[in-house]
Parts: structure tokens; sequence; C-alpha cells
């Protein structure tokens, strides 16, 4: 486990913690360790890698009301040994974790527990933490007085004793470990008057931390690190897939396909254009038109449309390619397509 969480300095200014995921060319992070214009050359990694690349979550917006998405990827320039899988369940509540990351040039191992969602925190404070996204924890010493959870909202664990641990400068970032796999990720801490054992926020008995629920993330992390699905050109009928599931992030391009049951004898020519169902160009697909001529001896041409993605929960939806068909006597045929976008979100 210590070999493969890594101490990431920025502009040698500060620093943060990371984690190799599996395959060992990314690193996931914290997205609050970097600026908008971070470069890969500005980062340092102790390691023999370098960064190439740096991926922002797309909706981290540095909101001290939420710190929604804190996530952040870092490729490297080459694959290193070994990696952790991310966790990909429902059940961290109630879980104890390990966290590993680094405390100045220390590499250390600390422990707590996941007592429940950080968006619990939103109607005392006027948070806007999206509903079970973060992972919400508190310092517990064994005493009521400083349960901090249990005190505000009725959550009560008294901690697990003398392994209890807090993050603290240097482990944002870090992960947390449940099953050896990757639970989630060091975001902030935060306090109370009503719980804290001293007025300052120093990692102290009585405090809270937030870490990012990477089982929640795990569509982004893999859009990043796998792409999206990439299908094939259809050449018959049986492959053309009229229905095709909506990416979360990005985009895949599909196919209709205009076939014939045998090589054509004489050229022909055809005007296609998509047109809106309840699917909507520019926000569920991109509309595309033009002009195709088929000659003697081809029998099929696939005409791609590209599927835009997003995590909306939303019904399916369904767009039309129209196909008019000109023909030597100058008389035209008009043909319609339908494809389904199938939503595959769901709410959190």
């Amino acid at each position: 486990m210590t070999t493969q969480v890594f101490k990431l300095s920025l502009q040698g200014r500060f620093y943060d913690s990371g984690v190799l995921l599996a395959g060992g060319q990314y690193i996931l992070t914290a997205a609050h360790l970097f600026n908008t214009d971070a470069l890969p050359t500005d980062l340092s990694i102790n390691t023999n890698a370098h960064a190439t690349a740096i991926y922002i979550h797309p909706n981290w917006k540095n909101d001290p009301s939420n710190y929604n998405h804190d996530l952040a990827l870092i490729k490297l320039d080459h694959s290193l040994t070994g990696g952790y899988d991310i966790y990909r369940g429902t059940a961290e509540i109630g879980q104890p974790f390990t966290r590993v990351g680094y405390v100045g040039n220390q590499l250390v191992e600390r422990q707590n527990t996941y007592d429940t969602y950080t968006n619990i925190v939103n109607p005392l404070w006027g948070n806007t933490v999206e509903t079970n996204s973060q992972l919400l924890y508190d310092y517990d010493d064994g005493t009521p007085q400083h349960d901090a959870l249990g005190i505000l909202f009725n959550v009560n664990h008294l901690g697990l004793g003398a392994a209890e641990s807090m993050s603290q400068a240097g482990l944002s970032g870090a992960p947390t470990f449940i099953n050896n796999q990757i639970a989630g990720i060091g975001s902030y801490i935060f306090r109370s008057d009503a719980t804290d054992v001293n007025s300052v926020l120093d990692s102290s008995f009585g405090e809270m931390g937030s870490d990012m629920r990477v089982s929640v993330e795990a569509d982004w992390i893999d859009y990043v690190t796998k792409g999206n699905p990439v299908y094939s050109e259809p050449n018959v009928k049986a492959d053309v897939m009229t229905s095709v599931p909506e990416p979360n992030y990005g985009s895949v391009i599909n196919y209709f396909l205009a076939a014939f049951s045998e090589p054509l004898k004489q050229d022909i020519s055809f005007d296609y254009r998509t047109l809106d169902g309840t699917a909507i160009s520019g926000q569920d697909y991109l509309a595309t038109q033009g002009h195709i001529e088929l000659h003697i001896g081809q029998d099929h041409v696939a005409i791609p449309v590209t599927i835009l993605g997003d995590k909306q929960v939303e019904s399916d939806e369904n767009f039309e390619m129209e196909v008019k068909f000109s023909l030597p006597n100058n008389s035209a045929i008009t043909l319609i397509a339908v494809h389904t976008i199938i939503d595959n979100d769901i709410m959190i």
C-alpha cells in the first residue's frame, strides 16, 4: 500500500497526497490542490514518473458551501507497477476505513469510521452538498461531549479508541481504503463551537471531516482513464444499434444505416438530415445533414451521429433520420428511421 500513495507538490509551495489507480498510469487526488491554470510541469511527484496531463472534475467549482466534485486525475508519462481499484459498492456508511497519505515527508496510515453522508449538514449551516455524494466522519475521543455528529445530528458513535484519527494538512487528496479499495478522497475538515475541544480548526477532537465518495464518481474516473465505448460501423441491418446508452460524460458515435439487399446496378444519391423527437439537437445529440452518392457495386453506407452525455435523470429519448432518395425517373422516396437514447442516470 505504501509505495502506491504519493506526495504531490505544486510549484514547491504546497503539497497534497494522491493514490495510483489500477493500471498504473493515473493518480487520483483532490481538485483543490490545483488552480485553474495549473500545468503538469508545475507538479512534482515523489516517483520517477512525471505528469503529462491534469484532469479536474468538470463540475468542480471550489465553492466553500459544498466543495462538490473535489476530484482530479493526473496522467503519468509511463505506467507504474500496481495501483488500486476503486470501491464501487454502496455500503461505506458504518465502515471503518484506513487513510494513507503524507504529513510532511512521512507517509502515515490513519483510521476512522464513515458515520453518514455530508449533506446532513445542509439544513444546519445552509450548505449545498449534493445528496449522498460525500462521506462524513468526526474525530472522537470516546466521550459523548465531543461526539460531534452525535450532538449535532444524533448520529452517535464514540470512535475507535486509540486508533481514531483525523485528517490534517497534507492528507487532502489522500485515499481512504475499505477492503483494500479506494472508497474516499480527503477533501476538507470543519468544526462547531458546540463540539470542538478548542476554538480553532486544527484537526482536534470534536471536529469533522468530509471525503469525496469515490463510488458515485466512478463514471467520471472511468471516462477519463478508459474513455467511452466505441461502436463499430454497421454493415448490415442486424448490426445497427437502434438504441444506445447515453454516456455520462463526453460523447459517443452511433450509426444509422442505408443498406440494400444487393449491390447497386446503377448510381443513386440521397439527402439526409436528423430530426428532433423527444431528444433535442445540441442538447442530446448533434444534428447532422448532408448529401451522399452511392455507385454501382455498393450496397450500404453508415451515417454517424454524435450522442451527447449528461448526468441528468430523464426519460429515454428518441430522434429521427430522414433520408430522401432521388431516383433516375426524377421521383423521390423519403424514409424515416428512429433511434433511441437510453437514459441510465439514477438519483444518488
